[in-house]
Parts: structure tokens; C-alpha cells; sequence
């Protein structure tokens, strides 16, 4: 609750902040992520004292759907520029149980207005809110980039894609889990003896959404 207060009275700071006196345009988003963790690598060990050896697994084989939403203001800086900040939630991770996580999102986009068409890109900071129950090494504080363009059918309807890579680690430092939760995602035999240490990876996702404004 405290990281959603969080995030939120930062959107609100930066809302308000920029606003004052300009004409605001305000909506919201809805789609879908194809989401996965990019070079994932870790260390299996293996309690019963044989030696440790590395795993990892191609992230597009486990990519993950999830939902994404947001509401957004947009604060006219010219005639074809303008600020955009965000207020977001996105689902992410991979396909399997132990590699599956919710966060809160601040993206704070430059938005470039070319007729129809329109680009958007700028930096993003996210908060975990939830994560698979047994898996508690990832990291609270996620800092990403994204860059997308879109197009607009009407005065209030429109489409956009995007594409946001992180820029800092999804797990925290020697994190250690025991292997079950991740069997699937490499060529090894579930065993509870193994457990997965050093585990380290970056979220990237591609977002395609419809929005609307209010």
C-alpha cells in the first residue's frame, strides 16, 4: 500500500507541477504485453555438495501475456510537443509460475505530434507490487526507457506500440531459489537439492494498446 501511495503522489507532484495554466488532455490505456527477462543467467548448486555449474534459458521461449493499463495527462509544450506522464500497471515476467510479477509504473514521455501519427519515448520508473508467493528475490525499484509511435482514428480514439527495456537487474543481489519453482526453464532434472543463486536478468516487454480521451 505504502508503494502505491508512493508512486502515485509522485504522479500527482509531477501532474500538478507542469499543468498550471495550460490546456491539459487527459485518457486512459488498455493491451497487452508480450513481456520476458532477457539474458537470463543463474548458478545451480546443488546441496548434497556437487559442484556449481551455470544455466540459462532463451527468454523468448517463455514469453509472458499480461494486461497493462494507465491513465494518462498530456501537457502541451508547442504546437506538435508535449509531455506526457503516466500512471501504469503492468504484468510481466515470463510464462513460468516463478518468473511471474505485477508493477506500478511512472512513464514520463516526450511526445512528438506528426499529424495522425505520433512518437513517444522517455524514461520510466516501476514498483513491484506482487510476485509469485515463493519468490521473494526480486527487486522492489525497476528504472527502464521505452520508445513507441502510434496513430490516431479519431479526435479521441487511437492506437499505440511500444517497446520498454530495463535498465536495472530484476533480481536482488545473491538471490537464492530453490530450483522447483523454475524446473521448467532449464535442461535439468527437478530436484529439491538445487537451488538457483546469482540469478540475474533485465525486464523487456512490447506493448500494443488502444486508448482513449476523455
Amino acid at each position: 500500500m505504502k508503494k502505491i501511495t508512493l508512486l502515485s503522489s509522485i504522479f500527482m507532484f509531477v501532474f500538478c507541477s507542469l499543468s498550471y495554466g495550460q490546456e491539459i488532455g487527459y485518457g486512459f490505456k488498455l493491451g497487452l504485453n508480450v513481456s520476458q527477462i532477457n539474458s537470463f543467467s543463474f548458478d545451480i548448486v546443488n546441496t548434497a555438495g556437487d559442484t556449481p555449474r551455470q544455466g540459462g534459458f532463451d527468454s523468448q521461449e517463455g514469453s509472458r501475456i499480461g494486461f497493462a493499463a494507465s491513465f494518462f495527462a498530456e501537457i502541451p509544450l508547442s504546437e506538435r510537443l508535449s509531455f506526457q506522464p503516466e500512471f501504469a500497471y503492468s504484468a510481466q515476467g515470463n510464462k513460468f509460475e516463478g518468473l511471474r510479477y505485477e508493477y506500478l509504473q511512472l512513464p514520463l514521455g516526450l511526445k512528438i505530434n506528426l499529424d495522425k501519427f505520433f512518437v513517444n519515448v522517455g524514461p520510466q520508473a516501476g514498483l513491484k507490487i506482487s510476485a509469485f508467493e515463493q519468490s521473494a528475490n526480486f527487486t522492489s525499484f525497476e528504472f527502464s526507457g521505452f520508445g513507441g509511435f502510434g496513430y490516431q482514428f479519431t479526435e479521441n480514439i487511437f492506437v499505440e506500440a511500444r517497446y520498454t527495456i530495463g535498465f536495472t537487474d530484476v533480481f536482488e543481489d545473491d538471490a537464492a531459489v530453490v530450483l522447483p519453482l523454475f524446473s521448467q526453464t532449464a535442461d535439468i532434472t527437478p530436484n529439491t537439492d538445487n537451488i538457483l543463486t546469482n540469478a540475474e536478468g533485465k525486464n523487456s516487454y512490447f506493448t500494443i494498446s488502444i486508448g482513449y480521451r476523455l
